[in-house]
């Protein structure tokens, strides 16, 4: 993997970290019990397009010298784009049909999800991701809103290190990881625990935004800068962990690899499985779960960084291998349609029959859009 020619060499092992990490995600939305923590996965998916995205980048600057912004936002969207369009079409026509009280809350939904402004349209109305799974059937695109803003901005960043940073990369990723960490911080300063019930019960829990008074946890959760620690955290690695530079490592060395790999992999599964309901219903309003806003959407990102470094050398034997299973890579492979589609199938389907789903239907239905757009 150390030759130039191969800079871009497809890693099987990825996927199947997307693998893990969607099915966390399609868990939670089933039944929040199951999961209780499954919500990271979105988390590590964060971590994951910080990593390829930088390496995307490197590769075509240690290549050509420069970052064509062009070609980079034209492969996007041409990867991302007519699948979306897919679900919002295939979103307002169901309810067109069957749901026609909700078009008119649909109508700024359908202009969020379009715009990659998802995740700041629900901050600024108010819409909470934690209140209730009530019918909101495009608020899973909160997260790729998150996503596309940094494609937007992320190859201006590179391109800028491309022609003055290339001999700098060290110091380029310890800032990346120093803003990570600042983000942390902030978000633990700026989170309010404590009951989160209307403006005037529990000012404490709101902030202003833009002359907006907004809820603190629907900022935090959703916010595009506080999400970023893992998207920085995944390009910091990718500085230091090209996978082009990489080298076979001895026996031993594949051990401490495949022990890192396991760790990471042992800590986010331990994260998703006790976390508790982040935000609990209660009389009087909702309840926040301290430690995801003071350090545990970062101990995530660390553990993450711990799985895909180990994943990807050459030297990781077991975990690599694991990962790179052909029936994980299969559904890495198709996590993007899979996270399209499940939740407004989810939410049509308890629109009709109720709000939890059994393990026989939540397979049935995952099943049902296996051959969704990848």
């Amino acid at each position: 993997m150390n030759k130039r020619s191969d800079l871009l060499t497809y890693i099987p092992s990825l996927d199947g970290i997307r693998a893990l990490s969607v099915l966390a995600v399609i868990v939670y939305h089933a039944n929040k019990l199951w999961l209780p923590g499954g919500f990271l996965g979105v988390e590590v998916f964060f971590v994951i397009s910080g990593y390829l995205i930088t390496l995307l980048l490197l590769a075509e600057s240690e290549k050509s010298g420069t970052v064509s912004l062009k070609d980079f936002w034209l492969r996007r969207a041409r990867r991302l784009l007519p699948a979306l369009w897919v679900v919002v079409l295939g979103v307002v026509v169901f309810a067109a049909l069957f749901q026609r009280e909700i078009l008119g809350t649909l109508r700024g939904d359908v202009v969020a999800a379009l715009f990659y402004g998802f995740n700041w349209f629900q901050v600024w109305v108010g819409t909470s991701y934690f209140t209730s799974f009530e019918f909101v059937p495009l608020r899973h695109l909160w997260s790729l809103a998150v996503e596309e803003q940094f494609y937007l901005i992320w190859p201006v960043v590179m391109l800028v290190v491309a022609k003055f940073g290339k001999r700098r990369l060290p110091i380029v990723s310890a800032v990346f990881v120093l803003v990570a960490v600042a983000l942390a911080v902030y978000m633990a300063v700026v989170y309010q625990p404590g009951t989160i019930s209307t403006i005037n019960d529990t000012p404490e829990q709101f902030m202003s935004l833009l002359g907006q008074s907004v809820s603190r946890v629907d900022y935090l959760f959703l916010g595009t800068f506080t999400r970023s620690s893992g998207l920085l955290l995944g390009a910091a690695l990718a500085i230091w962990w090209r996978p082009w530079l990489l080298q076979n490592s001895r026996a031993g060395e594949s051990k401490l690899y495949d022990f890192v790999g396991f760790g990471g992999l042992v800590a986010l599964a331990l994260m998703m499985w006790r976390f508790e309901t982040v935000i609990e219903g209660t009389d009087g309003g909702t309840v926040g779960y301290d430690l995801l806003f003071r350090g545990g959407f970062f101990l995530t990102d660390i553990a993450s960084v711990a799985l895909i470094a180990a994943a990807v050398h050459p030297g990781s034997k077991v975990i690599a291998k694991s990962l790179g299973n052909p029936v994980l890579v299969w559904l890495g492979r198709r996590s993007y349609g899979f996270y399209l589609f499940h939740w407004p199938v989810f939410q049509f389907y308890r629109r009709f029959a109720g709000q939890g789903l059994t393990p026989y239907e939540f397979v049935v239905l995952v099943c049902s859009h296996s051959r969704s757009p990848n």
